[in-house]
């Protein structure tokens, strides 16, 4: 080990940073956030740091570095652009006991400043003995992704309960299995996901009351949506919850690359319809949903596109809160939203369209879709679960006045390496979609700015091809 990481309590502690540009200033920021009092010695200051010495954030001593000036700092940072002037600030720094890191010199510095993960009271530093910073600014977004954003007030929370506990347990074994209670049970669920006053409730329960809380009865479902297929589009609350839970029940739409983000010993159930046939129907799925909590288990409920979006989330709720189980929702970005990016369709754009309607062709049977509302002027239409019936619903917006030259473009697997994107009009989709063997999964967007997608469609599916253009049509009967 080339370093000892340690942490310095810099609070109302001298700091100095010999430099006036922009490297002095990310490391006077850097000081500041840890409370350091920051004196900055250089003749000249960029912008940025003079803002801060007329507003009195920092002391600004405006002379070329001297050995006088460490009579008092706890630290040193040389960020100067002078490599011999940044040697002479580490011996000087050397000869009066004070730490001193000189910007991008390893061997001259006597202590080196990590990249960091602030969750403050959590915090993760990653050094690679200033070998390879950009790896450890990799290493950083890694953990980032990973860790809960509220583990910083898990860890406050714990902090603000530490003496009542030290008082509550008498022997360490007895506080030693509190604390693993309280991070692999309920109470942390709780905090994590920003319910402080059960989680209030808990702990009193049981430092007031005795009475322990069941590490394995906080069973919980997590309704969360994977996004529109590409595995890079996924949320980073979603890819934590999959990677806790013990049961995912997924759609057909979740791509592989989504569920590998699942712990090793999780089950996994697919439900759903796979080939036109259902795995199972929407109620053996809310029920399946209900019997798994109940048992204490923490369930994932995982769906392409966005769950409240024609997902039928919103039914999965109900069934979880008529049973009075704890649930969450984790928005994804829903298959209107991913398709038309990748397929360079603006879903709204100012003189062409001031508004987007989300709609379905395929309604409950007793309901019929407002043709005459969806028909309107000056909006873009995207419609769901649209693959098979495009040609009705097309004669539908054309008998409620919407003109035939309308653009439309049917994106297939929008997001994914298979993605494809058929060109068209309101008057001739019906019979494009035929010959180019639209199926599901497929949004198809219809207005305006469907036609903009010709121009600025940038992905191309990792595979060279993104239009149905570039395949020959099928033949049709009369060229057989």
């Amino acid at each position: 080990m080339q370093h000892l990481p340690i942490f310095v309590r810099l609070e109302r502690q001298n700091c100095l940073v010999v430099g006036g540009g922009a490297v002095a200033e990310r490391k006077v920021a850097l000081l500041k956030r840890a409370g350091a009092q920051v004196a900055v010695a250089s003749p000249d200051l960029g912008a940025g740091l003079r803002r801060l010495a007329a507003s009195g954030e920092i002391v600004h001593i405006a002379e070329t570095f001297r050995p006088g000036l460490l009579a008092s700092p706890r630290l040193v940072v040389a960020a100067t652009d002078d490599r011999e002037l940044n040697h002479a600030i580490a011996a000087a720094a050397d000869e009066a006991n004070v730490l001193c890191n000189v910007v991008d010199d390893n061997e001259a510095s006597t202590f080196i400043l990590p990249a960091i993960v602030d969750r403050s009271p959590v915090t993760i530093a990653i050094g690679t003995g200033g070998n390879a910073p950009v790896l450890a600014q990799q290493l950083k977004t890694k953990i980032e992704a990973w860790l809960p954003a509220r583990i910083g007030a898990l860890a406050e929370r714990a902090g603000r309960w530490r003496k009542i506990v030290a008082k509550r347990f008498a022997t360490m074994d007895e506080r030693r299995r509190f604390w693993q209670r309280f991070f692999d049970g309920p109470i942390a669920e709780h905090i994590l996901s920003d319910r402080q006053r059960e989680a209030e409730r808990l702990v009193r329960r049981e430092l007031l009351d005795g009475t322990e809380s069941d590490a394995n009865a906080g069973g919980e479902a997590w309704i969360v949506g994977a996004g529109p297929g590409d595995p890079g589009l996924v949320t980073i609350r979603a890819q934590q919850l999959i990677s806790r839970a013990e049961v995912i029940l997924y759609d057909r739409l979740v791509s592989k690359p989504v569920l590998d983000y699942a712990r090793k010993d999780a089950e996994l159930i697919p439900v759903g319809k796979q080939s036109g046939r259902k795995l199972m129907s929407q109620e053996e799925i809310n029920a399946l949903l209900v019997q798994r909590v109940r048992r204490g288990q923490h369930v994932c409920r995982l769906k392409g596109g966005d769950p409240f979006v024609f997902g039928r989330g919103g039914e999965e709720a109900q069934a979880l809160a008529a049973a009075g189980l704890p649930y969450q929702v984790v928005p994804g970005i829903s298959a209107a939203l991913g398709c038309a990016a990748y397929a360079g369709i603006p879903l709204t754009m100012r003189g062409i369209s001031g508004s987007v309607t989300l709609a379905t062709a395929k309604l409950d049977a007793e309901l019929t879709p407002n043709w005459a509302l969806l028909a309107r002027a000056g909006q873009t239409l995207a419609l769901y679960m649209g693959a098979s019936s495009i040609g009705d619903a097309a004669a539908r917006l054309q008998e409620n006045g919407m003109d035939g030259a309308t653009p439309v473009a049917v994106v297939q697997h929008g997001t994914t390496s298979r993605q494809r994107v058929l060109h068209s009009t309101l008057a001739e989709i019906g019979v494009d979609a035929e010959r180019k063997d639209i199926d599901a999964p497929a949004m198809v967007f219809i207005g305006r700015t469907a036609a903009l997608g010709k121009e600025l469609q940038w992905f191309d599916g990792n595979q060279g091809v993104s239009s149905f253009d570039d395949f020959p049509a099928l033949p049709t009967s009369a060229a057989i």
